[in-house]
C-alpha cells in the first residue's frame, strides 16, 4: 500500500545486504499518514521479494523514522516518479489493485481486495488520480466487472468511484460515450441493494447536472435521450419514495428529482417527460413522512436540506400548474401536504426564508382562506378542517415575521412568483391584520408597485 503524507512523512527505508533485494529498494519504500500505527499498517507480503525469513529480514528491522525535511531533493524526484499527477499517490499500487480487480473472477472477491479498493475510492477525490484511471481503461473494467459479479460490494465500491471521478472531471460525458455501460447502469436501478442505489443515484444527480450545463450551451447533452427513454429511472424512483425505509436513499432519490425538476428546457419540462404527477406527489409524501417524522424540538441541519430539497419540488408543481391544490382530484393529497407542513412549521422560527418556499407558504395559505376543498369523506373532512385551523397559524405567524424580517428585494421575488389572484390577497390580508404596522406595509406596497 503506497500512500503518502504532503507534511510529515514516516519512511519506512528497506536496506537489504544481498545484491537482489538492494537493487529493488524502491520497491521496498512506503509513506504512511503521520497519525496511523506505521507496524501495524506494513502490507504481510513485504518481505516476500527477499530471501530472508520475516523474523529476521533487514528490511523489517532497519525502519527508520525520519521527517520530510530529512529527504534529499535527488530523493524526493526518485520517489516522485512513481506518483499519479501532482498528489502523493502510487501509480505502481493503483495498477496492481485494477490488476486485482480484473482477475476477481479467477481469485474471487476478499477483505484484501475490499479494503485496497476503499482506498481507491477514497483516492478518486482527486482529480489526476480520476484521469490516470481513465488512461488505465477503467471504464472497461467497470462494465466488465458489472457483467460478470455478483458481489453487491463490489457493485457498490464500483458506484461510488465511478460517481466520484465523474464530479472531478468530464468523465460523465465519457460515459454517456458508453453505450453498454449507461445500458447497465440503468439496469441497476432494479437492484435491492440500497447502497448500490445511492451511489447510482448520485451518479445521475451528476448527469442531470450535465443536461443542464449543455441547455445552457444550446447543445443536447446524450443524458437527455438516456433519461428518457430508459422509463424504468421515473418508476424506479417513484417505488423508492413509496417503499423504502433507508433514509440515505432516500434522501438520494429526493436530491435526483429536485435536480431534474429544476432542469429549465427550451422545449420540454424534464420532470413532465420522466414521471407523472399523479404517482410523484404521494410518493413524495410517503418519503416526507419517513424522513422528517413528527418532533418537538428544532429540525437538524440534514432535515433541513431535505426539506429544501422537498419544498423545491412541491415548489415547480405548483408553479407550473401541475398540482392546483382548489382541484377535486388533488383533494386527498392535499390532506397529506398540510400534514407535512405542520411538521415543517413547527419551530418555522429556524427555517431558512428562501422565496420559493415564501411562495409555498402563502399559495397554502391562499387555498386555505378561500375554502377549495372538498375532501370526499366525513372523516377527511374533520381531519382537512383541523389541519387547515392549526396550519393558518402557523402559517400567519410565518408570513407576519418574514414581513417584518424580509428586505424589499426579498419580497418582490415572492410576489413575482404569485399569481394575481393571491397577490390581492396577500395585500387584503396584511392591510386589515392587527400585526401589521407602518413599516411592513410600507415595504409590501413598495413590492407590490414592481408588477406594475
Amino acid at each position: 500500500m503506497y500512500i503518502y503524507d504532503h507534511t510529515c512523512l514516516i519512511l519506512y527505508c528497506f536496506l537489504c545486504t544481498k545484491p537482489e533485494p538492494c537493487s529493488e529498494r524502491s520497491s521496498h519504500v512506503q509513506y504512511y499518514y503521520s497519525n496511523k500505527s506505521a507496524m501495524d499498517d506494513v502490507d504481510d507480503g513485504i518481505c516476500s521479494s527477499s530471501s530472508y525469513s520475516e523474523e529476521d529480514c533487514p528490511v523489517c528491522r532497519r525502519a527508520v523514522l525520519m521527517d520530510a525535511s530529512d529527504i534529499s531533493e535527488s530523493e524526493m524526484e526518485t520517489l516522485r516518479g512513481d506518483t499519479i499527477g501532482d498528489t502523493t499517490y502510487s501509480a505502481k499500487w493503483t495498477i496492481n489493485v485494477l490488476i486485482s480487480l480484473s482477475n476477481v473472477c479467477e481469485t474471487g472477491w476478499t477483505d484484501t481486495l475490499e479494503s485496497e479498493l476503499c482506498l481507491l475510492w477514497d483516492m478518486t477525490t482527486e482529480k489526476d488520480v480520476t484521469i490516470f484511471l481513465e488512461k488505465c481503461d477503467f471504464l472497461k473494467i467497470v462494465e466488465v466487472s458489472f457483467n460478470v459479479s455478483s458481489e453487491p460490494r463490489l457493485t457498490e465500491i464500483l458506484m461510488g468511484i465511478l460517481g466520484n471521478m465523474c464530479c472531478q472531471s468530464n468523465l460523465i460525458q465519457t460515459v454517456a460515450e458508453r453505450q453498454e455501460l449507461v445500458s447497465l447502469l440503468f439496469n441497476l436501478l432494479s437492484t435491492d441493494d440500497p447502497e448500490t442505489l445511492i451511489q447510482l443515484l448520485r451518479l445521475l444527480r451528476v448527469a442531470v447536472w450535465d443536461i443542464q450545463l449543455q441547455e445552457r450551451r444550446d447543445v443536447i447533452s446524450p443524458w437527455l435521450e438516456y433519461f428518457k427513454n430508459y422509463e424504468v429511472l421515473g418508476s424506479s424512483l417513484v417505488f423508492i419514495l413509496n417503499s423504502s425505509t433507508n433514509d440515505d436513499l432516500l434522501t438520494a432519490a429526493i436530491d435526483l428529482i429536485q435536480a431534474i425538476s429544476t432542469t429549465d428546457l427550451s422545449d420540454e419540462d424534464l420532470l413532465e417527460s420522466l414521471m407523472g404527477v399523479d404517482e410523484l406527489l404521494p410518493a413524495l409524501i410517503e418519503s416526507f413522512k419517513q424522513l422528517i417524522p413528527k418532533q418537538d424540538g428544532n429540525h437538524t441541519r440534514s432535515e433541513l436540506k431535505v426539506i429544501e430539497n422537498w419544498l423545491t419540488i412541491l415548489d415547480n408543481l405548483l408553479e407550473d400548474n401541475y398540482l392546483i391544490l382548489g382541484e377535486e382530484q388533488y383533494s386527498n393529497h392535499f390532506v397529506g401536504v398540510l400534514d407535512i407542513l405542520l411538521r415543517i412549521l413547527q419551530p418555522y422560527h429556524k427555517l431558512p426564508v428562501g422565496p420559493e418556499f415564501i411562495f409555498i407558504i402563502v399559495t397554502i395559505l391562499f387555498y386555505l382562506k378561500s375554502g377549495n376543498q372538498s375532501p370526499d369523506s366525513e372523516t377527511d373532512s374533520d381531519k382537512s378542517e383541523n389541519n387547515e385551523r392549526e396550519l393558518s397559524v402557523y402559517l400567519e405567524k410565518y408570513w407576519f415575521k418574514i414581513l417584518a424580517m424580509s428586505e424589499v428585494e426579498h419580497l418582490q421575488d415572492v410576489l413575482q412568483m404569485c399569481e394575481d389572484s393571491i397577490v390581492k390577497y396577500i395585500m387584503d390580508t396584511t392591510i386589515s391584520h392587527p400585526r401589521t404596522s407602518t413599516d411592513t406595509m410600507e415595504k409590501l406596497i413598495i413590492a407590490s408597485e414592481s408588477l406594475n
